[in-house]
C-alpha cells in the first residue's frame, strides 16, 4: 500500500548530492506544514473573510498594510505550491511514461523471442512429421511391394496349378473319349 504525503518528494538521479538531501529534508520536515495550513478549509475561509475587514477598515493604514501583506504572502505561497506540485507531477509523469515505454519494449522483445522460439519449434515439429510420414510411406511401399511379389508368386503358382489341372483333365477327357470310342466300336 502506498502512502500519499502532503508534499510530493523531489528526486534527482544523484541521491547523495546536497541538493537532493536538502530537498528530502524540506519535503519531509518543512513543506508538509505550510501545505497542510494552506489547504485547511478554515484557513481558506478565514483568508476570504479578511476581505470584509479590509474594506471596512480601509482608512486604518496599518491594518490594510498588514492584511495586504498577509494576502500577498498567501498568494505567493499558494502559487509556489501549485508550481511545485505541477513540476513534480510532470517529472513523475515523464518517469512513468519512460517506464511504460521500457516495459513495452521489454514486453515486445520477449514476445519476439517467444514467437521466434515458437516458429523454430514448429519448423522442427514439421520436419519431424515430414520425416515420420516419409518413413511410414516407405514402409507401406515396401509392404505393398512384398505383397505384390508374394501375390505374383502365388498367382503364378495358382496359374501353373490350374494349367496342370487343365492338362490333367484334358488327358482324362482324352482317355474317356478313347474308352467311349472303343465301347462304341465294341458295340457294333
Amino acid at each position: 500500500m502506498t502512502t500519499i504525503t502532503s508534499t510530493p518528494k523531489m528526486g534527482t538521479p544523484d541521491a547523495n548530492s546536497r541538493i537532493t538531501r536538502l530537498n528530502a529534508f524540506l519535503d519531509t520536515y518543512v513543506l508538509p506544514y505550510p501545505v497542510k495550513y494552506l489547504t485547511n478549509r478554515l484557513t481558506i475561509l478565514a483568508t476570504l473573510c479578511l476581505l470584509i475587514p479590509l474594506i471596512a477598515f480601509a482608512n486604518v493604514q496599518v491594518f490594510v498594510l498588514a492584511t495586504n501583506s498577509y494576502l500577498n504572502v498567501m498568494s505567493v505561497v499558494v502559487s509556489s505550491t501549485v508550481l511545485l506540485y505541477s513540476t513534480i507531477s510532470e517529472v513523475r509523469d515523464r518517469k512513468a511514461a519512460e517506464q511504460r515505454e521500457a516495459l513495452a519494449a521489454q514486453h515486445q522483445k520477449l514476445m519476439d523471442e517467444q514467437n521466434a522460439a515458437n516458429a523454430e519449434a514448429l519448423e522442427k515439429i514439421q520436419a519431424e512429421l515430414r520425416q515420420h510420414i516419409n518413413n511410414q510411406l516407405h514402409e507401406i511401399k515396401h509392404i505393398l511391394l512384398e505383397r505384390l511379389e508374394s501375390n505374383h508368386t502365388e498367382t503364378s503358382a495358382l496359374q501353373k496349378a490350374i494349367i496342370d489341372s487343365a492338362n490333367a483333365q484334358d488327358i482324362e477327357v482324352s482317355a474317356i473319349r478313347d474308352m467311349v470310342a472303343s465301347l462304341k466300336e465294341n458295340r457294333r
